[in-house]
This record gives C-alpha cells, structure tokens and sequence, in this order.
C-alpha cells in the first residue's frame, strides 16, 4: 500500500502536541517543509492563508499520487474471494484485459479494471464507488457503465441466484448508454471468472491509470449537462489542479447525453 510517511515525517518535526487532553493529535505548521494555512475553520481563511493550504493539497494530490492510492485499493484485492475461482483483483484484471484485447480505449480499460473496487465495502451498491471515484476523468457513457453495471450484470446470474424480481436492467432500456453496459458485462465482466485465462498483469495497466488520473477534471464536454458535474466545474478552482492536462475528445464522443 502506498505509505504517506513521505508528507508526514518532515511535519511531524515542526508539529506540536495539543493540550493534555488530547496529545494524540497533533497541530501542524509546515508540511513538507511548506507552511500551512492558519485558520481553524473555513470562515476565517484569507486570500493568504488559502494560498498556503492550496499548494500543500497540491504537494500530495499530485496525479500519480492519486493513480499509486487508487491502485492501493485495488491491490488490497489480492486474495478476496467472494465464492468463486478467481479472487477480485484477479477478476479485475481479467475485465481489463478481455477489454484492452478487445480494442477498447485506455480509459475503458482503465474503468474495467477498477470496476468492482467497492464491492466487498458496498456490495448492493458497489459500482457507484468506482464510479464515483472515476467521475471526473472518464466520459459521461463510462461513469453511466460503471454506476449501473451491476444492475446489467444480475441479468446472466439472476436464474442461478434465484432472483424474485427478474430483468431489472430493463428499468433503463430507453437510456442512450444501455447497449454499451450490455456489451460491458456481457463481453467482459460476466466472462472473466476462469482461473485459466491469460490474464495481464497488474503493472500492464498501471500506466493507463496514471494518464487516466493527470486528466483536467470534468473535461468531456457532456460533463456539464448534469447539475452535480456542472456544480463542481464551478468550483473546481479551489482544488488541486498543478499536472493536469487537457483531454481532445474524439468526434465519436462528443453526442453523448449522460
């Protein structure tokens, strides 16, 4: 996993200890030999103070820091078995690899192998936390894949669970992204359960989520078509935004409607 000790052993050393109650904690000065921002709730920052906590966040939200912490999640797969064959990263990364075979785009594959990262925190709801991790530098169609795969992917399970309720992906027949979470789950997902397949390794795809993770956020031109995407277009000013780089959106993608 990745270890923040990098920022925090230099602050450690001009940190001071709070009252006797609570010498846990700790009150920060520098980080990383930056000083940081003196204010003890929002109201009160300045212009000044702002300026300092702002170059911290983007000292240890860097691009490649972000991709190394989402690929720690991801390895803390390694040997989770939820009753079948494969465990999930191996699972994982063989949704990544049938798409990458495929012909999918990076940022595709990059969705595949991260797909399920949350269903062992929030199984019922499980593809809305790589969805949401993903929000901002994927396309509208990929963060609507992700969000709603699971739905899809009840159709090839639902006789063998016993399902009460069957065909419940057909709540969104109408929506323009259903035939791509379709092709999602039955090309990819539901297929990648076999302990034989000739599966890459995790490192083949390590440099995919780090270009993935340096996009501007919210870059898709459909981003701002959803009230919630457009709200944090708006204040994304007050964020880290250094190592960031512009995405040029193929034609293909420019008629999407999230």
């Amino acid at each position: 996993m990745l270890s923040l000790a990098r920022f925090s052993t230099r602050a450690v050393a001009v940190a001071r200890p709070l009252a006797a109650r609570s010498r846990s904690m700790m009150v920060f000065e520098q980080v990383d030999g930056l000083p940081v921002g003196k204010f003890t709730n929002l109201k009160e920052a300045n212009v000044e103070e702002w300026k300092k906590s702002d170059a911290i966040f983007n000292k240890v939200a860097t691009p490649d820091l972000m991709a190394e912490r989402a690929l720690s999640m991801f390895k803390l797969l390694q040997g989770v078995n939820i009753g079948n064959m494969v465990d999930q990263a191996t699972h994982g990364l063989q949704v990544a690899t049938r798409a990458h075979r495929d012909g999918a785009d990076e940022e595709t594959v990059v969705c595949a192998l991260f797909h399920d990262l949350g269903e062992v925190m929030s199984p019922i709801n499980h593809g809305e936390i790589a969805a949401g991790l993903l929000r901002p530098y994927v396309s509208p169609e990929n963060y609507w894949i992700l969000a709603h795969h699971e739905v899809f992917q009840a159709y090839y399970f639902q006789d063998a669970a016993q399902l009460s309720i069957r065909d419940s992906r057909e709540h969104f027949r109408s929506h323009p992204h259903f035939d791509a979470c379709v092709h999602f789950c039955e090309k990819w997902d539901q297929a990648s359960f076999d302990p034989n397949y000739n599966t890459e390794p995790l490192s083949f795809f390590e440099p995919m989520v780090k270009r993935i993770f340096a996009r501007k956020p919210y870059w898709h031109p459909d981003h701002a078509q959803d009230p919630m995407n457009a709200a944090k277009m708006e204040m994304a000013e007050g964020y880290p935004s250094e190592g960031r780089v512009e995405v040029d959106v193929p034609a293909s993608k420019k008629a999407k409607v999230s």
